[in-house]
């Protein structure tokens, strides 16, 4: 190999191994790690617990709040939790065209497991194997603390939920394909589900969202205005 190939093959070399950086580097900052989000629930069980100076029962693990390999819920993936046995009070108005369900359905329904305030955090269908009879009842002290993330079973006042995306029923909003390339969501059905605005294993923008919101870009993203 002469000196010119030489100088050519370490050139190229560097460029692949530059370009593979950059890469890698996309690929990290873009993957979902609920560990660094509020959802880890596991950061709350070591006996300081700062919503309610309640520790959070300790499972040694940080999925198991929410998501068991076996026999787990079928709304959300493997959901780990129970619902709350009672209704709900969905959203209605005079102006809403599209098919609302009479209460939440699919993942919405999992994230009122803990959302909705009557049901311990930390109350999961499976514990780990080396937990399994230490399953606790629920604990009003655990649930979800008052504030804006509690939304209670009176769904009246918050953005609709379980609703079919239909622009056959209302064409004031954008079409379906156009909101799925800038990064919301839609569920079984076209529904519109806490899920399609919110992602839980990932806080890149505040409350979770699944993309910038500056200037209600977000909500712009499906309302025509």
């Amino acid at each position: 190999m002469n000196v010119k190939r030489l100088q050519n093959f370490f050139v190229s070399a560097i460029a692949c191994t530059a370009m593979l950086l950059v890469t890698n580097t996309d690929a990290i900052a873009q993957t979902d790690n609920v560990a660094d989000t509020k959802h880890n629930l596991s950061v709350l069980s070591d006996g300081d617990d700062p919503t309610s100076g309640n520790a959070l029962v300790d499972y040694g693990e940080i999925c198991v709040y929410c998501h068991t390999p076996h026999g787990g819920q079928e709304d959300a993936p493997l959901w780990n939790r129970n619902y709350n046995p009672g209704s709900y009070q969905m959203y209605s108005s005079p102006t809403l065209d599209m098919l609302i369900d009479t209460d939440p359905t699919g993942v919405s329904l999992a994230c009122l497991s803990c959302h909705d305030g009557t049901i311990g955090l930390d109350v999961i269908v499976n514990a780990p194997n080396a937990l399994q009879d230490s399953i606790p009842g629920s604990s009003a002290a655990n649930t979800m603390p008052a504030g804006d993330t509690n939304l209670e079973t009176d769904l009246r006042n918050d953005h609709p939920i379980s609703i079919v995306y239909d622009l056959a029923a209302d064409a004031a909003f954008n079409p379906i394909a156009n909101i799925e390339t800038d990064g919301l969501k839609l569920f079984a059905g076209n529904k519109v589900q806490c899920a399609s605005c919110h992602n839980p294993h990932n806080d890149t923008y505040e409350q979770l969202l699944r993309m910038k919101n500056d200037g209600s870009d977000q909500g712009t993203t499906c309302h025509i205005t």
